[in-house]
């Protein structure tokens, strides 16, 4: 799962006007515990699948981890600005 230009642009990895950007690769070591491994034989999985399928996970968890200090980012950009302290705006 390859994250889309937007996301890129979202990250602050690219800038809009960009056209290429290096994206700096995580390294994630996946452990298949005893009780993965009996998930796995229980639905049939390889360990190979097993093992794909926990890394997707952990690309999961990283992006909603990402959007949540992009949103704390953009809420404290929003208290600090002077519209947030002046009501006639």
């Amino acid at each position: 799962m390859n994250p889309t230009r937007e996301d890129l642009i979202e990250l602050g990895y690219l800038k809009p006007g960009d056209t290429y950007c290096k994206i700096p690769k995580r390294l994630r070591k996946v452990f298949l515990t005893e009780s993965d491994l009996e998930y796995a034989d229980r639905h049939g999985l390889t360990r190979q699948e097993m093992r794909d399928f926990k890394e997707e996970m952990m690309i999961e968890d990283e992006i909603i981890r990402d959007h949540r200090i992009l949103a704390a980012q953009e809420k404290k950009d929003h208290f600090n600005s002077p519209q947030a302290h002046y009501f006639a705006w």
